[in-house]
C-alpha cells in the first residue's frame, strides 16, 4: 500500500461523559487521511448535540443515529459505511494516543502483506493511567482469550469485506470471535510495539467476566477447540477475573502489575 487511507468508528449510546474527548483524539491526528463515523443507537442525553456540534466544524464526521440490535450491529453499520482502504474500532470512552495513526500507517506501508496491525494499550481507572497492557503471543493464547488490545486493532477493510463482520448474536466478545476467524483464514497479524490507544476500565466486559467467559467457551468449542480444554480454561480465567475484580475494587493495582501482560508504566509511552 502506497497511501492508507483510514475509517475510524465510535459507536454510541448515552455517551456524553467521555464522547468528547474520543473525538478529539481521533480528529487531532496528524499526517494521516481519515473519515470519522460515528454510530449512534437512538441516545437520549446530550451525545447527538456533541456529535452535531463536531460534525458541522469537520467534514470527516459521518454520523447515523437510529435503534440498533447492540455494539456489533453498531460496529458493522460502520464497517458498511466506511470509504477507507484500514478501519479502525475505538469506543467512546477510550482515546488514540498522539501520533497512533501515523504509526499504522507506516506499519502498513512498511508490510503491505499484513491484514491486520496492533499495538499496546495503557489501561486507565477514570482518567489515572495504571499499566501497558501488551498483546499476548497470538499462537499461544487465542484459543483461550482475546490476544489484541481491541482499541488498537486496525484491518484491511478488504478483510471485512471477505471475511465478514461481527456477529450481531454475541453481547460482549464479537472483537474476540472476530480476531479468532480471521486467525484462522491466515490472516497476517504485525504487532507494533508501541502504545496506541488509551482504555477506561468501567465496560461490560470488565463488570461481566462471567458472561465473558461463558460466551468464548462457546465460540471456540464451535471452532472445533476440544470442550474439556475450553472448560478448563473457562474455570481457569473466572477465577482470575474474580482476583482482578477484587484487586481493581481494593486498588491493588501493584499485585495486577504482576500479571505479564500489564507492565509498569515508564516514562517513555512511545
Amino acid at each position: 500500500m502506497t497511501s492508507v487511507t483510514f475509517s475510524i468508528i465510535t459507536p454510541t449510546m448515552n455517551s456524553a461523559a467521555h464522547l468528547e474527548s474520543t473525538i478529539t483524539s481521533v480528529l487531532n491526528q496528524q499526517g494521516v487521511t481519515l473519515e470519522y463515523l460515528l454510530i449512534d443507537g437512538g441516545s437520549t442525553d446530550t451525545t447527538l448535540d456533541i456529535i452535531k456540534r463536531y460534525a458541522a466544524a469537520d467534514n470527516r464526521i459521518r454520523w447515523v443515529s437510529e435503534p440498533d440490535q447492540g455494539i456489533a450491529d453498531a460496529f458493522n453499520k460502520g464497517v458498511a459505511l466506511a470509504r477507507g482502504e484500514v478501519i479502525g474500532i475505538i469506543n467512546s470512552d477510550d482515546l488514540y494516543e498522539t501520533g497512533a495513526l501515523a504509526a499504522v500507517h507506516d506499519q502498513f506501508q512498511a508490510n503491505p502483506d499484513c491484514d491486520l496491525v496492533h499495538g499496546d494499550m495503557l489501561r486507565l481507572e477514570g482518567d489515572q493511567p495504571l499499566f501497558r497492557m501488551v498483546p499476548g503471543p497470538v499462537a499461544e493464547t487465542i484459543w483461550r482469550e482475546m490476544p489484541l488490545n481491541h482499541p488498537t486493532v486496525f484491518v484491511k477493510a478488504a478483510r471485512y469485506q471477505e471475511l465478514g463482520g461481527f456477529d450481531v448474536a454475541l453481547r460482549l466478545t464479537m472483537d474476540y470471535e472476530l480476531v479468532l476467524r480471521y486467525y484462522r483464514a491466515g490472516c497476517r497479524f504485525c504487532y507494533l510495539p508501541r502504545i496506541l490507544a488509551r482504555m477506561r476500565y468501567g465496560g461490560a466486559s470488565d463488570s461481566h467476566f462471567l458472561a465473558v467467559r461463558r460466551e468464548l467457551f462457546q465460540i471456540t468449542v464451535a471452532a472445533g477447540y476440544l470442550r474439556w480444554k475450553a472448560a478448563g480454561w473457562y474455570l481457569r480465567y473466572a477465577a482470575a477475573g474474580s482476583i482482578k475484580l477484587f484487586l481493581r475494587r481494593t486498588g491493588l493495582y501493584s499485585l495486577m502489575r504482576l500479571h505479564p501482560k500489564f507492565r509498569p508504566l515508564s516514562g517513555d509511552q512511545s
